[in-house]
């Protein structure tokens, strides 16, 4: 395998980060675990990179997200820390049944929480702009999202876990909610609105309507049928109309209710970002254009327009290996489809090079 990592070294292009100097490079080779607290010179013809990834043969090349004075220092106090991207480590590992799904599936999976990622957190409730957003395929099994705003280099790792947990939707229950919104923060985008939207119109459907079905909506309703008095109306109208009066006062069942909204909420739009990587300030990862040695698939820039329609078992296969057959094993028999082709993979088996490769590096089989 690492010949034809080689080959694919040599014909390389784009192998480059911005600040390629000021990063510290780190690969794990085909024999050996990782080495760390390399620098690299970008040279005058911007090649630097790909000699060095033709030298070192990397299963795995990564690069810093911090800049660095000495990137090649081995203590990272040394190292003269100048800021570092922010970024969102989004991988099917996190998210819950994806053990059980297809590789295909968990990529699919994996797409909408990125494309939630960015639409309804970055540039949504965060108010990013598109263009200050840099978005990859990481090779495996989803994407990582690099935040290039300058503003946002020197933050430090409790303020990058502020927006962590923001993404995430961390904390979020019922009690504290209740202190934030009674106190009026409401922002006019973001969770507190969201929620408090959501149960505003659970409590209209609870109080007006004809809830049956629906045992905790039938004991709120039930408690406000025939209350007709005027401050009870008001209290009524107070529960359905969005705003910080009637968290002050919610008795035990609309708690419950509103734990339902929340977590139903958190559910559908939070996103399982990796949390260690957004929050760690001198964290490596994929570099651009390399490849992942668990697929042989390239970390690929994907524009934000064509996230949706992105497909990287078509789009990440590198073109090198796109040529000539593997002829390949597999103990238990698997499907997967590449190049918008199915293949079974079985004993004794002749595939295209890129399924072969697909196949030995990901550990389902071996060749022949």
């Amino acid at each position: 395998m690492s010949s034809m990592f080689r080959s694919y070294y040599e014909k390389a292009d784009g192998l480059y980060v911005n600040e390629l100097a000021k990063r510290e490079i780190g690969y794990i080779p085909f024999n050996g675990t990782m080495i760390r607290h390399q620098r690299v010179d970008p040279g005058n013809l911007g090649n630097g990179m790909k000699i060095f990834a033709v030298k070192t043969v990397p299963r795995h090349l990564y690069n810093s997200v911090a800049f660095y004075r000495k990137p090649d220092e081995r203590l990272m106090k040394e190292k003269g820390w100048l800021g570092a991207e922010v970024i969102f480590d989004l991988d099917a590992d996190h998210i819950e049944g994806s053990s059980e799904m297809s590789y295909e599936n968990t990529l699919d999976e994996v797409k909408k929480h990125t494309e939630r990622l960015i639409y309804r957190y970055l540039t949504g409730i965060l108010g990013l702009s598109e263009d200050s957003l840099l978005l990859y395929f990481s090779g495996g099994r989803g994407y990582h999202v690099h935040v290039l705003k300058e503003e946002l280099l020197g933050m430090n790792s409790d303020q990058r876990r502020e927006i962590s947990n923001l993404i995430r939707g961390e904390g979020l229950k019922s009690k504290e909610f209740c202190e934030v919104a009674k106190n009026g923060i409401f922002s006019g985008k973001g969770w507190v609105n969201d929620i408090d939207t959501a149960f505003s119109e659970a409590m209209e459907k609870a109080i007006y309507g004809n809830p049956e079905k629906d045992t905790l909506l039938s004991r709120i309703h039930r408690h406000y049928e025939g209350k007709n008095d005027l401050r009870k109306e008001e209290r009524k109208k107070n529960r359905t109309v969005p705003g910080k009066e009637k968290y002050s006062e919610l008795m035990k069942d609309e708690m419950e209710l509103l734990d339902r909204i929340i977590n139903s909420m958190r559910a559908e739009l939070s996103c399982e970002i990796d949390e260690p990587v957004t929050t760690d300030v001198h964290r490596l990862i994929r570099f651009p254009n390399s490849l992942h040695g668990k697929t042989g698939l390239q970390v690929r820039s994907v524009k934000l327009e064509e996230l949706h329609s992105f497909d990287p078992l078509n789009e990440a296969i590198p073109e090198i290996f796109k040529e000539g057959e593997m002829r390949i094993s597999s103990k238990i028999p698997f499907t997967i489809k590449m190049l918008n082709r199915k293949y079974s993979v079985e004993k004794d088996t002749v595939v295209p090079k890129y399924v072969g490769i697909y196949t030995v590096l990901s550990g389902k089989g071996m060749l022949e």
